[in-house]
């Protein structure tokens, strides 16, 4: 029999079978990305966010005024005001920007890092 050691708990299981505890580490990790709504599912944010990778020309927004460099590959829509900090925000256009998910990542829950829109979204929120 072929053994298989789990990257999350380093338990040995048998390869081709689903790891016991491979359910609580997607249900751990959607919790820390704070993806354990439903918001990213909805029909709302579905169309929506492809209106904003429409918008933004299909190509990831920091990369090309960041880097000049247009990527175009695993697009995702950023929150500039992360929802945890103004739920209210969360749907509008003007909070939403297009990033791949390296930069995506790189931002995290920290706004954004080349003067997008921010002077406009501060004047917008008050």
């Amino acid at each position: 029999m072929i053994y298989k050691t789990c990257n999350k708990c380093r338990k040995k299981y048998e390869y081709g079978k689903h790891h016991s505890c491979s359910i609580n580490h997607n249900k751990k990790m959607n919790v820390i990305k704070g993806k354990n709504d439903d918001f990213y599912s909805s029909r709302k944010w579905r169309k929506l966010r492809n209106q904003i990778i429409e918008r933004d020309g299909a190509h990831c927004q920091r990369c090309l005024h960041k880097y000049g460099i247009i990527t175009t590959a695993n697009l995702e829509v950023h929150h500039i005001i992360a929802r945890s900090v103004n739920k209210a925000l969360e749907l509008e256009p003007i909070n939403l920007v297009t990033t791949c998910k390296t930069c995506n990542l790189q931002l995290g829950t920290n706004g954004v890092d080349w003067g997008h829109k921010i002077k406009q979204l501060t004047e917008y929120s008050l």
